[in-house]
């Protein structure tokens, strides 16, 4: 007897495949805060017909990245500081209970994928170029599969989907501060920092030094997005 799989038609992967490039997008600010969604500009922009379109600004507006307003069509969702801080503070809790609970119940197995994402993340430059202006897609992957790779083994499916939501709202504003000003700070000294302690079993000083490396980080995009707004 045949065995029936579901298998995503061609509209079905074109709509993910649209889904996943304006979501992109607005993460990293190519669309910008309460820019309007044009249908036939996007058609032009993704290359692709209207339907898919509208497929993927409905899902994305049920997930929040876009908002629809009755009769002048979908805008990209606006940010401010009050929702940043709300980003932050839920991100600094979430994350260092799920490292916490890593750090308690990481296998070998998890051992090896955080040693593995941290070199792969150390191979990449950050920058495609000397000057620090343009930025390497590489990296940005393999910077959030290392901070992902880190809270892994937390045993904890609903918790992992939490912080990886937090972790895209939070390069939404990463992208929209660095557009106003350069951010010069040293960050791989703090991921060396964070996956020794992982490692070493020690959960303190690991949740002080994650809780530490997202509110430097905070404290730079608050000072930029009030710049921007001012």
């Amino acid at each position: 007897m045949a065995v029936l799989v579901d298998t995503p038609s061609k509209a079905q992967s074109l709509g993910l495949s649209v889904f996943d490039a304006i979501k992109r997008d607005i993460l990293y600010a190519e669309l910008k805060p309460g820019e309007q969604l044009r249908l036939r500009v996007l058609c032009d922009r993704y290359g692709c017909g209207a339907s898919p379109i509208r497929e993927a600004l409905n899902q994305l507006a049920s997930d929040n990245w876009v908002v629809r307003i009755d009769k002048r069509g979908f805008f990209v969702s606006p940010t401010s500081e009050e929702e940043f801080q709300d980003i932050l503070t839920n991100r600094c809790f979430l994350e260092a209970e799920a490292l916490r609970r890593a750090i308690a119940l990481g296998d070998s197995a998890w051992e090896e994928r955080v040693l593995l994402s941290h070199y792969r993340m150390t191979r990449v430059p950050r920058h495609r170029q000397k000057e620090e202006t343009e930025v390497n897609w590489d990296w940005e992957a393999a910077h959030k599969s290392f901070h992902m790779t880190l809270i892994s083994g937390c045993g904890s499916r609903i918790l992992l989907a939490n912080c990886e939501k937090l972790y895209d709202l939070n390069i939404r504003y990463r992208f929209q501060s660095r557009r106003k000003s350069r951010h010069t700070r040293t960050v791989s000294v703090e991921h060396d920092a964070l996956k020794e302690l992982a490692l070493a079993r020690n959960s303190d000083d690991a949740v002080e030094a994650l809780t530490s490396h997202f509110m430097k980080t905070g404290r730079f995009l608050f000072e930029n997005v009030s710049r921007g707004a001012g």
